[in-house]
């Protein structure tokens, strides 16, 4: 396999973006260590969440801050029925006994208020029963106490910035934000923030606070932003996309691509906030600023498709129309047949330590012995980027399905492994191969059939459609018991036995950074 996008990039540059996201607004700690079940943070929406089953519940934790005088969940949006629960301290039960607040309306639009809740852990159950909920968004919010401070904020987020990152930090009425840049803890005798745009033209390491008036100090955010040459070409591969980028309008990313002759190739970016345009040359850099209809250069604004490739390097540039952020792009050939490729940014692992008990499921299916287990656990996406649907046999008295009693429907068998490795290549710690449900989980094209086809009791993926297995679902992870901290790779292998229709298989590994804490 070739090697990946960021194993080419300087090693600052590939462990700064493996922890980019988990470092902003001061929640890298809490988030590279997070235990099942999934994390929901204060004033940050969750959006798209779906039911995985008739009966089923999805946990979110949540920290409540000293010093909050109300918390407030919400449920709203999407079709079928969801019910929330809450408790402090432990799960809420799945059949809705075990709860501190619930909130059980016809629908999906429900709402718990708790005021004065006490502060620590607090974990949020959303419970679907006959009429599974799907595209249902959930918010957690907290208000705090007179004179508690909130944490800065980074105008833009961080990302990668191409030259430059022109940025902003705000504190708020009645605050000044103190800073540091060489990763020490700010104080009142750190510099305050100026009440412009500054420019950084390096990696750089922010830790900021607030300090009001009266001297109160906030809790510190730790950011970091990115900053590679304006001239440098970043080499693409199928399956790792370049991911958090960021840019002010005159600014580009600059990537490149190796292809075959004769072939399909589509570039998309996706994602973020903000305006941006993709333009791809063969054999040299896209010159700025191209129009549509050049007879030469291929040009967009959120794809591109060259339908037929010569042999060598595509170049691709991604222009800032205006300020934007969180932007992901990627380049893969398509076939004329199925064609399933994992999503590197949706894997987001990380570390967790849990009990299994002997009655289990993921017991009892063999995914894992019973007691303390140390787990790598991550989030799998599988994306169709065919042109043509995947259509899944009947798996009843089908060797390659095996039923789920758990569960309450066929897996098909082997769909997923995994492992990690150490920096060299070398395998130090094998996952088992998982069984998926395959269903339409999300539709990533924009040109794709609107309307979902496929689920647990007729599977497949359309094209331009995924599956989206969460971390928090059995198999989600690789077992690493007393695996020394430091850097490895995660590796997934989709269809890794070759039993699915697929003309290219090229693009079924991925590998990505990972740092063991």
């Amino acid at each position: 396999m070739d090697t990946p996008l960021w194993y080419r990039w300087p090693m600052v540059i590939r462990m700064l973006l493996a922890t980019l996201l988990l470092t902003a607004f001061g929640l890298g700690h809490d988030l590279a260590v997070t235990p099942l079940p999934k994390v929901i943070q204060d004033g940050r929406p969750l959006g798209g969440l779906r039911a995985a089953g008739p009966h089923s519940m999805d946990v979110f934790r949540l920290t409540v801050p000293t010093g909050a005088t109300t918390l407030q969940i919400s449920s709203f949006g999407g079709r079928g029925d969801a019910h929330l629960y809450l408790r402090r301290g432990a799960h809420p039960a799945s059949d809705g006994s075990a709860f501190d607040y619930s909130s059980v309306n016809p629908g999906n639009r429900e709402r718990i208020d708790v005021a004065n809740p006490e502060p620590g852990t607090w974990y949020v159950g959303l419970i679907t029963h006959a009429d599974p909920y799907t595209g249902v968004r959930l918010m957690a919010r907290t208000r705090r106490a007179r004179g508690a401070l909130p944490l800065p904020r980074f105008i833009p987020n961080p990302g990668v910035f191409s030259g430059k990152a022109t940025i902003r930090m705000t504190g708020g009425f009645g605050g000044k934000v103190h800073y540091t840049t060489d990763g020490s803890d700010p104080d009142a005798n750190s510099p305050v923030a100026p009440r412009r745009n500054f420019e950084i033209t390096e990696d750089t390491n922010i830790k900021a606070l607030i300090i009001d008036r009266k001297g109160n100090v906030g809790p510190i955010a730790d950011v970091t932003y990115i900053v590679k040459p304006v001239d440098q070409i970043l080499e693409m591969s199928g399956t790792n996309p370049a991911t958090h980028l960021a840019g002010s309008r005159g600014d580009r990313h600059l990537f490149k691509i190796t292809v075959p002759a004769g072939k399909r190739l589509i570039i998309q970016a996706e994602g973020g906030s903000g305006g941006s345009n993709i333009a791809a040359a063969f054999g040299e850099v896209p010159p700025p600023g191209l129009r549509r209809g050049s007879a030469t250069f291929f040009f967009g604004s959120r794809k591109l498709e060259i339908p037929e490739t010569q042999e060598g390097d595509y170049f691709i540039a991604l222009a800032a129309r205006g300020r934007f952020s969180e932007r992901t792009v990627f380049a893969t050939l398509i076939t004329e047949s199925p064609d399933l490729m994992p999503w590197a940014p949706t894997l987001n692992p990380y570390v967790s330590t849990e009990t299994f008990d002997p009655e289990s499921c993921e017991v009892q299916e063999g995914l894992i012995g019973a007691g303390e287990r140390r787990l790598l656990r991550y989030s799998t996406e599988v994306r169709n980027v065919g042109t043509r649907d995947l259509v899944m046999e009947d798996p009843e008295d089908n060797p390659n399905f095996e039923f789920h009693a758990c569960h309450g429907h066929y897996h098909f068998a082997g769909f997923a492994s995994s492992r990690i490795l150490d920096l060299e290549g070398n395998t130090v710690r094998e996952g088992n191969k998982v069984s998926f449900c395959l269903l339409d989980s999300i539709r990533w094209d924009r040109k794709a059939a609107f309307r979902r086809r496929f689920d647990c009791e007729n599977q497949g993926i359309q094209a331009g459609w995924g599956d989206v297995y969460d971390s928090g679902l059995p198999g989600q992870w690789v077992e690493i018991g007393d695996l020394a901290p430091g850097n490895y790779q995660l590796e997934l292998t989709i269809n890794p036995d070759g039993i699915l229709p697929e003309e290219n298989r090229e693009n079924n590994k991925v590998r990505i950074p990972v740092t063991i804490p």
